[in-house]
Order: C-alpha cells, then structure tokens, then sequence
C-alpha cells in the first residue's frame, strides 16, 4: 500500500474513532445561557442592542433558562457583538461566563443566522439562518426574524425539563406508598397535567451534525407519569425504569406533549417534518412494582442521525 495511502487511512481511522467516543459521551443539561449581542453592521446598532434585550427576555421568561445579565456580560468583559465561534473559543467563553451554553446571532448581508453552542465540548448544538425580504427595510426585520429563530431552537431541544432532588425527603428517587416518585423542574408556562406521561432520557451525539439538527440520538431509560403540578415543579410516578440509579439530579427530563406544543407553536413551519415524532415510548424497561433483576441497557431510542460513512467521507 503506498505509504501516503496509508497515512490517510490511519487518520481517517483515529478521527472516526474519536467521533464515535465523543457519541458515547451524554449531553449535559443546558441551564445556564451566555447570549451575546448581535453582529449587525453600525446602522443596526439600536436595533440589535434592543433584540438583545427581546432575546434575553423571552429565553428566560418562562424560568426555564437562566441567561447572563449585560452586567455580567460587561464584568467579563465579553459584551461584544459576535458571529460564528471555533470550539475553543465557545469552550473558553462558556468557562469564563460559566455557561452551559452560548448564543450568536449575526448578519450575513440579507440573511439573519442564530447560532447555540455547547460550552462543554464546543460542539454545535443548533443553528438556523432566516431570509430577509428584499422590500422591506432591514431595520424593521431584524427583532422579528431573531425572535422567530429562537423560538424555532426552544422547539429542537430534545427535553423539556430536569431532575431535582427532593428538599424534604434529601434523595432523588423516594418512595411513599410503595410507589417510586422523583422530583422535576420545567418551565412554568409549560402545558402539562397530571396524568401526562413523562420520559426521562439521555441525548447522544452521533456525528459531526448540530446535535438538535439530527445529530444525536435520544435514549429514554426511565418513565412515569405526572402526580403533582407545582407552577415549574413537578412531581412525576415512575413506572418503569432500566435502573432507579439512572436517575440523577440534573437528568433530562421530556414530555411528549409539550414537546410536541413547542414544534406546532415555535418551530418554523419548513422545519415541521423534520421534527421528532412524539409518540416514541420505551417498550422494555423493568416495571417499578416488581424487582429490578435484568441488567441489560434500553434498547429503544429515538435516532435524528445514523450513518456512519459521513465520518469517512469527512477524513478523505
């Protein structure tokens, strides 16, 4: 084999495995947002200085996100419109700012473009690019446009909420009755009831596609079923679970029917048949009223992406 043949293939062999390790690795909860001002030529300063406050309002209106403050901003000194990011520099800024994620917003002649990154890793979690018309003045666009793009990224987030742990009870998981129940937080004006089912999951990178945009998998491990509404907490009925030691403060947490509220109300209507289906459920898990024995992994899991010859493809 020629030699430089052979130095290809070795690294298109250790980049394939360096993807397929980093899928192994579980998306943490994304809690705490950094959003950075919008990059907009000088003309739009104004404007985008008020989208800037539109955006932090609406991302934290509903408790669900807490968004760093321009004076925190400023205190880093970080308050500075921005555009695309490498992995380092998200990883650097989301240390800094102790921020699960970070949100750009810029403008690319006609075309607005949002942008979330994970802070953890870097990686590209969401992004989407909106069209300005041509007719219409840009200035009068732009709130909208950056608006409806953060709408559409709440409508690709693969959970809707997390575990918590008790206050009074002092654990995760706690049992009353005989049945097993767990804390959860979500956003207080989510549409949820007792009765409604609950899914608790892990999300999986797969490749080197945002991960919200059919780059991961979703693994559900454990159900149940909403016992208590509290404003934005929840008390859920676990039904089923692979293992109850699953189950941690800070797991994600999905509800099926809010999820699928926030795609008919937030996502932008093109992007609706890309969307997860809500009616995915775990047929395998250990039923909680009977002992736990199998130790084998849930099977079922919801696949945005699979292929692993786009690897290959991307080293050559």
């Amino acid at each position: 084999m020629d030699m430089r043949i052979f130095q290809i293939f070795i690294l298109a062999s250790s980049l394939l495995l360096s993807v397929v390790g980093k899928a192994q690795e579980s998306h943490p909860l994304m809690r705490r947002l950094a959003v950075f001002p919008l990059l907009t030529p000088v003309k739009y300063k104004a404007i985008a200085e008020d989208t800037w406050w539109d955006l932090r309002k609406f991302l934290t209106e509903d408790q669900r996100f807490l968004v760093a403050s321009k004076n925190f901003l400023q205190q880093k000194d970080v308050y500075q419109a921005r555009g695309e990011l490498k992995p380092a520099d998200a990883i650097i800024l989301g240390q800094l700012l102790e921020a699960n994620a970070v949100v750009t917003t810029f403008l690319n002649d006609s075309e607005l473009h949002m942008a979330v990154y994970e802070a953890e890793y870097g990686r590209l979690l969401w992004t989407k690019k909106l069209q300005l018309q041509q007719s219409l003045p840009t200035s009068s666009q732009i709130k909208k446009a950056s608006l409806r793009l953060a709408r559409d990224f709440v409508s690709a987030i693969p959970y809707q909420g997390f575990v918590v742990k008790d206050s009074l009870k002092k654990s995760t998981v706690y049992q009353d009755e005989g049945r097993q129940y767990v804390k959860t937080q979500i956003g207080v004006g989510a549409n949820i009831e007792v009765g409604d089912k609950i899914q608790f999951v892990r999300v999986k990178a797969t490749s080197l596609k945002p991960m919200f945009l059919d780059g991961a998998t979703v693994e559900v491990f454990a159900e149940g079923q909403v016992e208590r509404v509290d404003r934005s907490e929840v008390t859920v009925q676990l039904l089923r679970a692979t293992s109850l030691q699953d189950i941690r403060p800070k797991s994600l947490v999905r509800i099926p029917k809010e999820f699928k509220r926030l795609q008919q109300e937030f996502a932008l209507k093109n992007d609706l048949n890309k969307k997860i289906d809500s009616a995915y459920f775990s047929p395998e898990m250990t039923e909680l009223d009977q002992e736990i024995q199998e130790n084998k992994p849930l099977i079922t899991s919801l696949s945005f992406l699979g292929n692993i010859g786009l690897f290959l493809l991307l080293a050559f």
